[in-house]
């Protein structure tokens, strides 16, 4: 076919394209003057019997018609010729120079709004100019959109027009012969055009898709569908104003209709975006369509200018607001008690993620087992046998030995033989303070006061020892704990003694630590009994902190020397059946031993204060009250911001979900590090103020939303 002369006069170039009726050519008019091109339209009928050749031939001068008319708009190719030849037809128009909008649309070239609205105003007065003519083009899309050198865009390829009343889909018969035409493009051609009853808001369906596709960078068949209203769904893949989304909305709506009717209503809807509002304290500014963008041509910097700027400066102002109540509401919440439970669930937590630190070399445990009780047939061992475990141990000179066992009462035989060994320079006794019922039990007499520590724990209210009550007050006494009676004759021979602060009485320095006291709101504390000299019980290990064996192994010699020389023996119940067990930080996350004998609980608190003495470490810190309350705020406020400046759901979640991380794992390496800052408030406190921010946004847009469908859709 190629250099074909055609009519005489039309030389074929190249093939350009083929569909419907044939196939369409460039060619040069060889009778002008100066070299001239064209586009020839070669429609080739299905038969050669003539009755489809009269259909053929009225089809044919009917698109010739509608042709010269559309012809006229400037944006529009111009009819030049038609003509029969050899049964076969031919329509030349004019050639446009430039290039289709398919080889500009891309995901790394997608158009901003101002030049999308533009597009759309373009597109929609060609448009109106065609439906004003009772034509339907049937077949908008970037392939059939020529951009020329000068920027004008023009609508091409009217070879599947149709003329109001005419039957082109679904054929026209004559005896036993149909002919059918039908052109159309998958994903720009809404549901009524591929049923074969095209509509003016099929071409509106049409353009709306290609101006989605001009925003977005995206193929119409790459954009989910939503499965239950066959709507596009676009607005998650691009940010745009309400004004032009509600427009594109409703120009790709599945039910046509629900569409828009004509080009001119979109038109209409389109002037009234600059009749919008673009200051609107009440609307959250970056959903606003800035005046800047209302009108900007095709090469515009359609960057928001300040007053945009300074309308989300604005918003930002409402957040920081909200944010700064709810981190008061928090802190309210908080000072009332009501989060403790949760801060002392994060901290049991905490504390089970905090490294394990080996066997304290210093401690020896002697532990009576249920197998010791059943060997000596007693609920606990008598006088003679402790009398003979304690001579043992200082044939070995440990030295310290702290007996955990009330001996008040005597266990005969052996009394006098127990007292004997009690009397020992390096023994600490235990006594039982008891609470306000009563309770207590004294030491075993004979044992002077410098040699007597109480055993009685600070049990939190959920029945879980976190605290080290080293000093307490007894009937106008101060007496030390059993864990410090031990410390301190331990680090004795070592130089070490408690001294007071200089400049605060009320605070210890313990070698190379300072002991300062807990109080009733630190940490995640809010009203705990702070009562005597408290610090946090820094756990060393749930199991094995220090070498152990039974009174067994003392009696039948089965132990190293090593173990005890030099060291700190413990001698106390681990048998179940003694009912001296505790609950613990580790409890919730242990299968089985989950509860922790009480000699195994003081070995903590020994261990703790050696290491703090002589090591430096070991002690929990705390921050301030107002440095807990600037935590929480700084979260709330982070959660605000976040929540007002990320509009994108995913972008939000993942945002929302990493500063999550940041607090609990913030929180987790000062943990590690020994220090304890709330955790849940300020959790608290950036998730409430995340959900409101985001809540209030969308607020803000339904309204702003309504207020916009109002004055689009209201003449």
């Amino acid at each position: 076919m190629l250099d074909t002369l055609i009519g005489g006069r039309y030389k074929v170039i190249r093939l350009l394209g083929s569909g419907g009726f044939g196939r369409t050519y460039l060619a040069q008019d060889i009778q002008q003057s100066e070299p001239f091109y064209c586009v020839i339209k070669h429609f080739q009928p299905i038969s050669q019997d003539e009755r489809i050749l009269t259909v053929a031939r009225r089809l044919f001068e009917t698109e010739a018609r509608i042709l010269e008319r559309l012809g006229k708009h400037e944006q529009i190719p111009r009819l030049i010729d038609f003509f029969e030849e050899n049964h076969e037809f031919y329509i030349v128009e004019d050639f446009v120079d430039g290039h289709a909008l398919s080889d500009e649309f891309s995901r790394d070239n997608c158009l901003d709004e101002g030049q999308v609205i533009e597009f759309l105003r373009d597109v929609l007065q060609i448009l109106d100019f065609v439906h004003e003519n009772r034509v339907i083009h049937r077949d908008i899309k970037p392939g059939n959109l020529i951009r020329r050198p000068d920027g004008q865009i023009v609508l091409i390829d009217f070879g599947a027009v149709k003329e109001l009343g005419t039957q082109l889909l679904g054929g026209e018969k004559s005896g036993n012969t149909q002919f059918t035409v039908g052109i159309c493009t998958h994903g720009y051609t809404p549901g009524e055009q591929l049923a074969g009853s095209p509509r003016f808001s099929s071409d509106i369906y049409a353009l709306g898709m290609t101006a989605i596709q001009a925003l977005t960078g995206q193929q119409p068949t790459e954009l989910p569908v939503d499965p239950d209203t066959s709507q596009i769904l676009w607005k998650d893949v691009v940010r745009v104003s309400p004004g032009l989304s509600l427009i594109l909305d409703r120009m790709v709506r599945y039910e046509f209709r629900t569409r828009f009717q004509s080009a001119a209503d979109v038109l209409r809807s389109l002037d009234k975006l600059s009749e919008l509002p673009t200051n609107i304290t009440a609307v959250p500014p970056s959903m606003l369509l800035p005046e800047s963008m209302l009108r900007l041509p095709l090469n515009a910097d359609s960057r928001p200018g300040p007053g945009w700027r300074g309308q989300l400066r604005s918003g930002l102002g409402v957040a920081i607001a909200a944010s700064v109540a709810i981190a008061a509401g928090v802190i309210g919440v908080q000072t009332l008690g009501w989060l403790e439970p949760l801060e002392l669930s994060a901290y049991d937590h905490m504390v089970r993620l905090q490294p394990r630190l080996d066997p304290d070399p210093r401690l020896l445990i002697v532990q009576i087992t249920e197998t010791d009780l059943q060997r000596l047939q007693r609920v606990t061992p008598s006088d003679a046998t402790l009398s003979e475990v304690l001579s043992t141990l200082q044939e070995h000179s440990p030295r310290v030995i702290g007996l955990d066992l009330y001996r008040d009462i005597p266990q005969d035989p052996g009394r006098d033989l127990l007292l004997e060994q009690l009397q020992a320079d390096n023994v600490i006794a235990i006594t039982k303070m008891g609470d306000v019922a009563g309770g207590h039990i004294p030491a075993p007499p004979g044992v002077p006061d410098n040699r007597i520590g109480f055993n009685d724990f600070p049990i939190d209210a959920d029945g879980i020892v976190r605290r080290n009550l080293i000093f307490a007050s007894y009937e106008s006494q101060v007496l030390h704990s059993f864990a410090m009676r031990v410390a301190l004759l331990y680090l004795k021979e070592e130089g070490i003694v408690p001294v007071n602060v200089e400049h605060d009485p009320e605070q210890l320095d313990l070698g190379q630590s300072r002991l300062i006291p807990l109080e009733s709101n630190s940490g995640g504390y809010q009203s705990v009994d702070a009562a005597g000299y408290q610090i946090m019980l820094r756990y060393r290990a749930p199991h094995h902190l220090a070498q152990a064996i039974t009174v067994s192994n003392i009696l039948d010699g089965n132990f190293d020397p090593e173990w005890i020389s030099d060291r700190i023996v413990l001698i106390g119940t681990t048998a179940p059946s003694a009912r001296d067990l505790f609950n613990t930080p580790y409890t919730a996350g242990l299968n089985e031993d989950h509860q922790m004998a009480g000699v195994i609980i003081h070995a903590q608190m020994v261990s703790q204060l050696l290491t703090a003495a002589t090591d430096g470490n070991a002690l929990y810190w705390f921050v301030p009250l107002q440095a807990e309350m600037a935590w929480i705020l700084l979260w709330a406020l982070v959660g605000g911001g976040i929540a007002w400046y990320v509009r994108h759901p995913l972008s939000l979640g993942l945002s929302s979900a990493s500063v999550l991380v940041i607090i609990v794992g913030t929180s987790i390496l000062l943990f590690v590090n020994q220090g304890w800052l709330p955790v849940v408030a300020p959790v608290l406190a950036f998730i409430i103020a995340d959900g409101a921010i985001v809540s209030y946004r969308f607020y803000r847009l339904h309204r702003y939303q309504q207020a916009i469908e109002t004055m689009m859709w209201t003449d």
